[in-house]
């Protein structure tokens, strides 16, 4: 009798216990949130493609201009050089930049400062215009600067719109006279004087060409170097053409036969190359090239 007592409390105390266990064992569940998410993502478009093209900038023959009846060639020369000489002209050396990046971009145009122009720097020559009666040249001509012939220009071009330095120049006569322009451009020569003094002006000019371009920066390095560089935003098409463009002025009109004084610059050059001027002064320039540099780079 007392033993199954004794068993009854020990099942009673068991089950008591695992009731415990199992109310216990509830209270240590944890927090829990959960929550997904996925992205994915593809590389920004680039594609930007940048052409250089010289087609006949300078050559060794060009057409006449000539309104009288004149049908032979104005300049020919007597080899395979190329030259340039009074009324000649020449644009068709292109940089092209196309494309649609995702991208902010600048496209940066290099001129390197070791381009070579003609030059007559100012000082006092013999005129060679005048001939003496006993075959030489007595009288002299001066120049109270610098005499650079051959005037640049560049023309933007982007779809059917097409626009050059001089045309927006023409807008403000007084700006493009101060620079030394005039209906063929500006000169080399001048070209870091240029940028120095009219870097704001110039800047608002080829933003005006430049339809879509911002923040236009001309600089000049340590080295003398001119850079221009532009900026453009995602999305924007850079469907450009920057053709630059060159001109020796004939400064004569039909008929004329004063002698101006660039008549003079212009002879004494010519009789340079011809040998005539036995002894060519210090800074006398008869050559002339250039080259440009164009890159464009993701802004970051």
């Amino acid at each position: 009798m007392k033993k199954n007592r004794i068993m009854r409390v020990f099942s009673l105390l068991l089950t008591l216990t695992l009731i415990s266990t199992c109310a216990i064992s509830g209270t240590f569940a944890k927090y829990v949130t959960q929550a997904e998410g996925e992205d994915q993502a593809r590389v920004a478009k680039w594609g930007i493609v940048l052409t250089m093209k010289d087609d006949g900038f300078f050559e060794s023959e060009y057409e006449t201009d000539d309104t009288m009846g004149y049908t032979g060639l104005s300049v020919k020369a007597d080899n395979e050089d190329k030259l340039v000489a009074p009324g000649t002209t020449g644009g068709n050396f292109e940089a092209t930049v196309k494309g649609t990046p995702e991208v902010a971009t600048r496209y940066i145009l290099e001129i390197p400062a070791e381009w070579a122009d003609v030059v007559l720097p100012a000082g006092t020559y013999t005129d060679y215009t005048k001939l003496c009666e006993d075959g030489t040249y007595s009288e002299t001509f001066t120049l109270d600067k610098d005499y650079a012939p051959v005037k640049w220009d560049i023309t933007v071009s982007k779809g059917n719109t097409t626009l050059s330095l001089t045309e927006v120049a023409k807008s403000k006569p007084e700006l493009a006279a101060a620079m030394g322009g005039n209906e063929y451009g500006f000169s080399a020569t001048n070209a870091k004087e240029i940028v120095t003094k009219y870097k704001t002006q110039l800047e608002a000019l080829i933003l005006t060409m430049v339809t879509g371009a911002q923040n236009a920066s001309f600089t000049i390095d340590e080295n003398d170097n001119i850079r221009l560089a532009m900026d453009f935003e995602p999305g924007k098409d850079m469907d450009y053409t920057f053709t630059l463009k060159w001109g020796w002025q004939f400064t004569d009109a039909e008929g004329e036969t004063e002698v101006t004084l660039n008549d003079k610059a212009d002879t004494y050059l010519g009789n340079v190359m011809a040998g005539v001027v036995e002894e060519v002064p210090e800074g006398v320039s008869t050559e002339i090239n250039f080259s440009w540099t164009a890159t464009a780079v993701q802004i970051d």
